[in-house]
């Protein structure tokens, strides 16, 4: 657990999440997705929680203000030379409290674990057009390692091509080209 004086007003306070912050914890990425449903919310907060990663939970004056989550990513991190490599998965800070220093505790807190558990380096990302969000990273040491379109394509079922290729025949079991 951290905690950060910030003037006389505010004390920033950064520890581990747990379950029983769980609903509090909903509530704030549902601030940060408010598309994704506070079922699927749950479920991803139960995940997080039984994981190998950790979620710092930033609260303000007792009160909590902010996230970041970090999962550990076996697969392919782009820019990175270790796996595996802890990823900020999702870093919100309440719209009131920003600029405040909660962002960059939330971080802190979150290197710091990450130190301790004998990583080298912490991977994330941002949306290409979240112009703030990749200012705050290059602000807060990230390096830009690249830039991605991600897409993905609904599939139906078709009916099946009349007209046998090379596909066909493999879909069909017959691996003779």
């Amino acid at each position: 657990m951290a905690v950060l004086n910030v003037g006389q007003r505010m004390k920033i306070e950064v520890r581990t999440a747990t379950h029983e912050d769980r609903e509090h914890w909903v509530r704030l990425r549902s601030e940060l997705w408010p598309h994704c449903p506070a079922a699927r919310h749950r479920l991803e907060v139960d995940s997080l929680l039984a994981g190998f990663g950790v979620v710092a939970l930033a609260l303000v004056d007792g009160e909590p203000a902010g996230f970041a989550e970090i999962s550990v990513r076996s697969d392919y991190v782009e820019g990175t030379a270790s796996s595996p490599v802890p990823y900020l998965e999702g870093w919100f800070v309440r719209s009131a409290l920003r600029r405040r220093g909660v962002g960059r505790a939330l971080l802190s807190f979150c290197e710091h674990w990450a130190i301790a558990k004998g990583y080298i380096e912490l991977a994330s990302d941002a949306e290409i057009q979240n112009s703030e969000s990749i200012r705050l990273h290059e602000l807060l040491g990230f390096k830009e390692a690249g830039r991605s379109v991600h897409f993905v394509k609904k599939l139906e079922e078709k009916t099946p091509n009349l007209v046998p290729g090379p596909m066909s025949r493999l879909a069909a079991g017959n691996d003779s080209l």
